[in-house]
């Protein structure tokens, strides 16, 4: 284990200096080499320089020019657009590793199905503790609350814990798109995640039925209960989820 998180941290250091190095590299422009009438040149190879001939005699001054065109600017972004997509594979590997090393048990059934609760059921099928990532089933609402903002799925820790994150994921063709998360040690005294600003946080969800999405908190927050509340969604309320600890 202790193997595995040094190799967590040395990912996540590699993908904070590519984001760094991409940062300084994505507005590079090189000019566009021009001939003395301001043609574009090509930019092939230059070949060797010819003997010099003799001197001729100097001509007389003739008259001024016309300002030719304004410089033009080429941005030669292949290298950067080769390290966004190098990028993009470190931050899913990121995300593998993360949810490998961090998942605070409501996937792996740690979590007791009694300590997972919501505002309401769609029948037995779908009672709360269905609400595991990549579980069979999923939690949805009561029908006549199925397409109602403001529903909620919460998980009892039992004790104060810490989380930094969580990972959603819908079912069939319907899926949260957005949500709150509120957090406390007693159900009564729960707060939402805020903002810079003082305002509710609202996290961006699924945008799919199947596949993971990582919602990391502004901080690391110590607590016994985690509520997801629902704000908007796709089809209906669908939910599958797990924290992440570290």
């Amino acid at each position: 284990m202790t193997s595995l998180i040094a190799a967590f941290l040395a990912l996540m250091f590699v993908v904070n200096l590519a984001k760094l190095v991409l940062s300084q590299n994505e507005h590079i422009c090189l000019p566009v080499p021009r001939d003395a009438l301001g043609t574009l040149q090509s930019r092939g190879p230059r070949g060797p320089s010819g003997k010099r001939g003799i001197p001729g005699p100097q001509g007389t001054q003739g008259a001024k020019g016309n300002p030719g065109p304004p410089g033009q600017c080429q941005c030669d972004l292949s290298e950067v657009v080769e390290l966004k997509k190098r990028l993009d594979r470190l931050d899913r590997l990121h995300e593998a590793v993360r949810e490998e090393l961090c998942l605070a048990g409501v996937k792996s059934g740690k979590v007791r199905d009694d300590e997972m609760t919501a505002s309401s059921i769609n029948k037995q099928d779908y009672s709360a503790h269905e609400g595991r990532l990549d579980g069979e089933r999923f939690w949805a609402p009561q029908s006549s609350k199925y397409q109602t903002p403001g529903e909620w799925l919460q998980v009892d820790f039992r004790t104060p814990t810490k989380m930094t994150g969580v990972v959603t994921q819908g079912g069939g063709g319907s899926w949260v798109t957005k949500f709150k998360t509120s957090f406390g040690n007693s159900t009564n005294q729960l707060q939402v995640i805020e903002d810079v600003d003082g305002n509710d946080m609202i996290f961006q969800g699924n945008t799919d039925g199947t596949n993971h999405v990582q919602n990391i908190s502004p901080n690391p927050i110590r607590a016994t209960y985690f509520k997801i509340i629902i704000v908007n969604f796709h089809g209906g309320i669908v939910l599958r989820l797990d924290y992440l600890t570290c």
